[in-house]
C-alpha cells in the first residue's frame, strides 16, 4: 500500500476521534465554556480551574475531561502524529521540498506529541486534586501553548509542500497555509481563531490525502 494510502487510512482515524471529543458526555455539564476542553488546557491560575469545574457539576465534567484526556493520551495523539509523518513523507517520495526539511519537520511533530502528552499529564494531575495548585499549572502552561505552535507551523509547512507541487495541490496549499499561520498568531491572539484555523488546514491536509491515495499513478 503507498505512503498515500496510509495516510488517507489513518486520517479517517483522525476524524472519528477529532469528532469523538466533542460527543464525550458531561463535556458541557457545567457551560461554562464554549470550548471545555480548550479552556481546561489553557488556565493560568487556580481559579480559573475552579470556575471551570462549579462544585454543583464538578464530578460530571471531571469525569468527561478524565475521560477526554484518555482518549487524548491513548488514540489522538499517535494518530495526529502518523497522519502528519506520513503526509510529509509522501509529498518528499512525490519530490516535495527537501530531505533535511522534511526530517526537520517529522522532528517538530515528535516534539509537539511529547509536549501534547505532558500536557496531559498535568491536566490529569490537577484533576486528581481540584482546583489543582499553581506549580502543576506552571509546569503544564508551556506545554498546550508549544504543541498548539508547532502543529500549526507544521500543517503551514506541509501546505507549502502541495503548493510547490501545483496543480489542484496549490488550492491545498493556500487553504493549509494561510490556517496554519492564522492558527499559529492564535495561539498568542485568540484561542477561538486557533481552532477555526486549525480545522481549514487539517481539512484541506485530509482531502489532499484522499486525492492523492486514490490517483491512478501512485509512485509515493
Amino acid at each position: 500500500m503507498t505512503t498515500w494510502r496510509w495516510a488517507a487510512l489513518v486520517s479517517l482515524a483522525f476524524l472519528a476521534i477529532s469528532l469523538s471529543f466533542g460527543a464525550v458526555p458531561g463535556m458541557q455539564a457545567c457551560g461554562v465554556a464554549p470550548e471545555p476542553i480548550l479552556a481546561f488546557e489553557l488556565v493560568n491560575t487556580p481559579a480559573e480551574v475552579a470556575a471551570l469545574f462549579p462544585e454543583s457539576c464538578r464530578a460530571v465534567h471531571a469525569a468527561a475531561q478524565r475521560q477526554a484526556l484518555w482518549l487524548d493520551i491513548l488514540t489522538f495523539v499517535p494518530v495526529y502524529s502518523a497522519f502528519l509523518i506520513l503526509s510529509l513523507v509522501a509529498l518528499r517520495r512525490d519530490g516535495a521540498g527537501n530531505a533535511g526539511l522534511v526530517r526537520a519537520a517529522i522532528a517538530a511533530v515528535l516534539v509537539a506529541a511529547l509536549a501534547d502528552q505532558w500536557e496531559n499529564s498535568r491536566l490529569l494531575a490537577i484533576l486528581a486534586a481540584l482546583p489543582g495548585d499553581q506549580a502543576t499549572i506552571d509546569a503544564l502552561w508551556p506545554a498546550p501553548r508549544l504543541k498548539f505552535l508547532l502543529l500549526a507551523l507544521i500543517a503551514a509547512l506541509i501546505g507549502w509542500l502541495h503548493f510547490s507541487r501545483g496543480g489542484w495541490q496549490r488550492i491545498v496549499g493556500v487553504v493549509a497555509l494561510l490556517g496554519g499561520l492564522a492558527s499559529a498568531a492564535g495561539v498568542f491572539l485568540e484561542p477561538h481563531l486557533m481552532l477555526g484555523a486549525s480545522a481549514a488546514a487539517w481539512l484541506a491536509l485530509v482531502l489532499a490525502s484522499w486525492v492523492l491515495a486514490w490517483r491512478k499513478a501512485s509512485p509515493a
